[in-house]
């Protein structure tokens, strides 16, 4: 049986204190992309398969991934938004997942691993 599986995971960046909230803002996924599909600054990718989505909200940057039919976490998205903090800036992660519970911890793992590669890329090359 496929069950609603939300979870957050945020990373903090350069030194920030992440902070903690569960929800992408949108009952499902559908209605997420849905609403992405409305927004006229969105600006949408595709890569390997997956819906990229960039655009803004509340003034800060945010990326949008979903998965591609196929992908065990389906239907999933993950919202990652680009914050500061008294001049700190870290990435915020929320991520809506209708995969089995096992699909779905994976794909929080996969995207802790690839924020930390963005945390480490910015701490070499800097701000």
């Amino acid at each position: 049986m496929r069950t609603a599986f939300a979870s957050l995971a945020a990373i903090a960046l350069l030194g920030a204190e992440a902070r903690a909230d569960e929800s992408i803002g949108y009952p499902t996924v559908d209605a997420a992309l849905d609403a992405l599909h409305k927004d006229p600054h969105a600006q949408f990718s595709t890569r390997d398969g997956w819906t990229i989505v960039a655009t803004e909200e509340n003034g800060n940057h945010v990326l949008w991934s979903f998965t591609p039919k196929g992908h065990a976490a389906y239907p999933a998205a993950v919202k990652r938004t680009v914050l500061e903090n008294k001049g700190a800036i870290y990435l915020d992660m929320k991520v809506l997942c209708f995969g089995t519970q096992a699909a779905c911890d994976k794909l929080v793992d996969q995207f802790k691993e690839l924020n930390e590669r963005i945390k480490q890329s910015m701490q070499h090359h800097g701000p």
